[in-house]
């Protein structure tokens, strides 16, 4: 027997991830018994549970604090410019705002990639960000020409554990696939993509390592909600 509860301040779970997706997951939620306690925030936490700012207190054995998303602090070693969540300005070459001779890639870095929209802090872009800075530190010290990273396309695939996950497209997250083929999406990304040649061969870890962005990953089936 167990019990999940799920705290959030927000008025609804899922609050930035758009009015699309927002019904998959909580329809994902309640069948997995998963309660909600929305519009509270946790007081305090002790040996026994935690206090809402409602008034109630949960007992619990295991308190999952789950506090967004933050910068390495060895950004915070260079004088350019940061975002919000720490990460230093780098153009699309992935050179560092104001610092010359300094590249950032990754979850320390941002970057516009498509003219408008940046990056957001997952292997979807910081993995092309590590392949082009590579590259172009290469090309700077050799006096080469350097490619700039662009990436048009932006997916959101979300792990829902044993209901399956959710597949997104576009920056407005239109849902494209769920359940059980955005679950086999999802495993495709953490078990195979994100991971380099494990063959420990030259040539493939160099073909791994060239500047270029791969498509979006594939999609399996079609059990889009009606």
């Amino acid at each position: 027997p167990r019990r999940i509860v799920l705290v959030d301040p927000n008025p609804a779970v899922g609050a930035t991830i758009g009015v699309h997706a927002r019904p998959v997951i909580e329809t994902a939620l309640a069948s997995l018994d998963v309660e909600t306690r929305l519009g509270v925030r946790v007081v305090s936490v002790e040996a026994a549970g935690m206090h809402l700012s409602s008034g109630e207190f949960i007992p619990a054995q295991t308190v999952i604090w789950c506090a967004g998303m933050r910068a390495s602090r060895l950004a915070e070693s260079f004088a350019g410019a940061r975002d919000r969540l720490g990460r230093l300005l780098v153009d699309p070459f992935m050179r560092v705002a104001d610092v010359p001779g300094v590249f950032a890639a990754g979850d320390v870095a941002s970057s516009v990639v498509d003219g408008l929209h940046p990056t957001v802090m997952s292997c979807q872009f910081a993995r092309p960000m590590g392949r082009f800075a590579g590259h172009n530190v290469v090309a700077d010290l050799a006096g080469l020409p350097m490619l700039p990273l662009r990436i048009d396309w932006y997916v959101t695939v979300l792990d829902l554990g044993g209901w399956g996950a959710l597949y997104t497209e576009g920056w407005d997250r239109e849902v494209r696939t769920t359940g059980a083929a955005a679950k086999a999406t999802k495993q495709t990304i953490n078990c195979k993509r994100i991971y380099p040649p494990l063959t420990g061969r030259k040539d493939e870890l160099f073909a791994a390592a060239a500047p270029t962005v791969q498509a979006p990953p594939p999609t399996y089936g079609a059990d889009r909600p009606r």
